[in-house]
């Protein structure tokens, strides 16, 4: 798993009549800056659109993993399921996965900017 960035634009219009989506309020998540762009210079041309405010947001993408790094799976009841936590850190924070074998695996993996904060 990584952080990613991603910006939320919440596009309000003066009326539904006058969106393209005949709606008044349509929210768009984009992957870029400059597709963050694109929607702020085409809601700024529009002059039946009210506000458009955006927001950063960090997003924890990809598949958790499947087994610990001796090789148990983390699949599967009550015997074989990994400890779950939440280490709180800077970059985000990291899901960590306790194995009953005692192997650990912080998700993402922990760096050195880090400054984790296990609970």
């Amino acid at each position: 798993m990584e952080w990613r960035n991603r910006w939320y634009i919440t596009i309000r219009w003066d009326q539904a009549d006058n969106s393209p989506a005949g709606v008044t309020v349509i929210e768009r998540a984009v992957d870029s800056p400059a597709q963050l762009r694109q929607l702020v210079a085409r809601a700024r041309a529009d002059p039946h659109v009210a506000a458009f405010p955006y927001r950063q947001v960090r997003e924890l993408v990809g598949d958790e993993p499947q087994q610990c790094r001796v090789g148990h799976p983390y699949a599967g009841g009550s015997a074989t399921r990994p400890v779950r936590d939440w280490w709180a850190c800077s970059c985000g924070g990291h899901l960590v996965l306790r194995c009953l074998c005692g192997d650990v695996l912080a998700d993402p993996p922990i760096e050195s900017g880090c400054d984790v904060r296990p609970n």
